[in-house]
């Protein structure tokens, strides 16, 4: 099994996001940015290391959003996905391409990998992500 760390990075009802490119698994759907768990790393600063490496954007862990575990044909994988916030509001401002803000409503019409059904469901359904339950810096 596979543990995976994944950012979900927040701005203005705003959420980071790409699209994986051809010659990957699962290419042509969009994801959050993240990537597997390293020796001796928690899942939240997976999150936040896969961030900075994919995106060039520095955020910082808020608090675990949704856990699952999924059967690929390729893998079985724990994913555990982070509520991240920018370090620096101007820093988002500049993305590379796949990368770009998508809003909260725009979510569910996007195709994401099956295993990204619940948080993705979480997101959309009207419960705010950044909620009165954050603790900052829990995990990093």
């Amino acid at each position: 099994m596979t543990r995976i760390g994944i950012a979900i990075v927040e701005c203005e009802d705003r959420f980071l996001i790409g699209i994986r490119p051809e010659k990957t698994t699962l290419p042509g759907y969009y994801e959050f940015p993240g990537g597997k768990q390293l020796s001796g790393e928690s899942t939240a600063q997976t999150a936040m290391r896969e961030c900075k490496e994919e995106t060039g954007v520095d955020v910082a862990s808020v608090r675990l959003l949704h856990q699952t575990s999924f059967q690929y044909e390729h893998d079985q994988v724990e994913l555990d996905f982070w509520l991240c916030e920018l370090r620096s509001s101007s820093q988002g401002n500049t993305l590379a391409l796949p990368w770009q803000w998508i809003p909260r409503n725009q979510l569910a019409l996007l195709k994401f990998p099956p295993a990204n059904a619940g948080v993705i469901e979480q997101l959309t359904s009207g419960i705010k992500s950044s909620d009165d339950q954050t603790s900052k810096g829990q995990l990093d």
